[in-house]
């Protein structure tokens, strides 16, 4: 399955439906082949919004009829799987490293920078070709091309020390998101103690 020739299509039709596709992924389980998207609302258009299951039913079936016209053998070999991007959402895009400035992420690279593959750093300045995070109060620009992986890391937040560079990005981008915001808590013990 050609992951790069199905990109382009998805993501257009699951604007017309209204959300953005996060991030795509063709995963093997046993003896199943799966398309697994990871969808948001379209940025801007409904804001601190969850993904819920109805959504993902919604994104389901717009979806399933025209991938049966525009792709015919795809489902026969393939189970479909939308999901919400979740508390550790994908950071696939220039865009949503904007949009989560001022947050904790992890970063993994194909190759190595200055010996390091792995990040975990407050998401600072990004440009089309590359991202800057504050790591134990390093700056440190990354290239787009050789992350590998990169998500949010929000259950760290509380145990990682606060940027001394990045922190006034938080009031800088007034639409970042507080992914937090109206999370459930483990036996209603508040996010800090947890």
């Amino acid at each position: 399955m050609d992951l790069q020739k199905l990109k382009a299509p998805i993501e257009k039709q699951l604007e017309l439906l209204g959300y953005e596709l996060v991030h795509l992924e063709s995963v093997k389980e046993g003896r199943d082949s799966i398309l697994r998207l990871y969808i948001d609302h379209l940025h801007g258009a409904t804001p601190k919004k969850k993904v819920t299951l109805d959504d993902c039913v919604a994104a389901n079936d717009g979806l399933v009829t025209w991938l049966d016209a525009t792709f015919p053998d795809l489902r026969e070999t393939t189970n479909l799987e939308i999901s919400s991007p979740g508390m550790e959402r994908p950071l696939t895009k220039t865009a949503h490293y904007h949009r989560f400035a001022g947050q904790l992420c992890r970063i993994q690279t194909k190759l190595p920078l200055n010996g390091q593959k792995r990040f975990k750093g407050w998401i600072g300045e990004a440009t089309h070709d590359s991202v800057t995070i504050e790591e134990d109060g390093v700056l440190k620009t990354i290239p787009l091309e050789i992350i590998q992986k990169s998500r949010l890391a929000p259950f760290d937040e509380a145990k990682t020390p606060q940027p001394k560079h990045v922190v006034a990005l938080r009031s800088e981008f007034p639409d970042v998101r507080d992914i937090n915001a109206g999370a459930e808590t483990s036996a209603g013990i508040p996010d800090q103690e947890i």
